[in-house]
């Protein structure tokens, strides 16, 4: 009876260890699995982006440098660590600060990059910084400066290329040469003759010298005629002589600027002891 009694118990007991070992484990392998379950729930939401700013800026720059209609969904599908309600959040807080357009279709909500009156943006989608008003003013300066050197250079070069279009080109030059030396030829011809030969023969200067001499004696009788006809229309006429010019319209020779023929009757100075009053006289010497 005592045996029975001890073997039940020993089993019993023996039970319980088994029973007590797989509650045991059972409990450590729960608590493994919800700390693991923890860990990856936060590992999973300490990648996702919670600051504000950031997102706004991530969302806008990706619309600015897309510049195409965009909806939640698709916001998702390029940013998966956001969640749907940040993404809607963020969208129409964006919409409201009128840093996007946006429309209603369909119950769905379409955000676009607001045109022409955003910030400027680089290559990556991001704001590049605006310059200051002295930093244009500077820009401006050397834009200037860099202006009036181009145009001083243009200047140059303008003036330098009308110079080479009046020039004569090489066949033009080598056709003046020609027409030149033909004509220096026939010149040499033409004074070798009158080294070497009598140009005029004395008959022919004593006749021009009669000629030039009947003429200046008809040109001053002619002008002797005319005083004295003027005095007498003067003498007559009571008229100051500028007035009664004026009236008829007559002109005189010192009016005119025309001097008289030299008389070559008398000697020159230079050939007071000269016997021969010809004015070729001179030439042939």
């Amino acid at each position: 009876m005592n045996f029975f009694f001890i073997n039940c118990f020993s089993l019993f007991f023996f039970n319980f260890l088994i029973f007590c070992n797989f509650f045991h484990f059972f409990y450590f392998l729960i608590s493994s699995l919800w700390k693991l379950n923890n860990l990856y729930i936060y590992k999973k939401m300490s990648k996702k982006i919670t600051k504000k700013d950031e997102v706004e800026e991530n969302i806008l720059n990706l619309i600015n440098k897309e510049n195409r209609p965009y909806n939640y969904q698709m916001i998702e599908a390029a940013f998966p660590s956001m969640g749907k309600t940040q993404i809607v959040k963020t969208l129409k807080s964006l919409g409201e600060q009128g840093k996007l357009s946006s429309k209603e279709n369909n119950k769905a909500i379409i955000y676009w990059r607001v045109q022409d009156t955003g910030p400027k943006l680089d290559e990556q989608g991001y704001e590049i910084p605006q310059e200051s008003i002295h930093d244009l003013n500077r820009k401006l300066d050397g834009i200037n400066r860099q202006l009036e050197v181009e145009q001083e250079t243009l200047k140059a070069l303008l003036s330098q290329s009308r110079q080479l279009n009046n020039q004569l080109s090489d066949d033009q030059i080598q056709k003046e040469i020609d027409q030149l030396s033909a004509e220096n030829k026939d010149l040499e011809t033409k004074l070798l003759a009158f080294q070497t030969k009598e140009v005029v023969s004395d008959k022919d200067k004593q006749r021009l010298d009669e000629t030039i001499k009947k003429a200046r004696s008809e040109w001053v009788k002619r002008k002797a005629l005319f005083r004295d006809i003027l005095d007498q229309v003067l003498e007559r006429s009571n008229k100051k002589k500028k007035d009664l010019q004026e009236d008829i319209g007559w002109e005189t020779d010192e009016d005119l600027k025309i001097q008289m023929i030299p008389d070559y009757s008398k000697p020159l100075p230079t050939q007071q002891n000269s016997t021969d009053d010809s004015p070729f006289k001179k030439q042939k010497r």
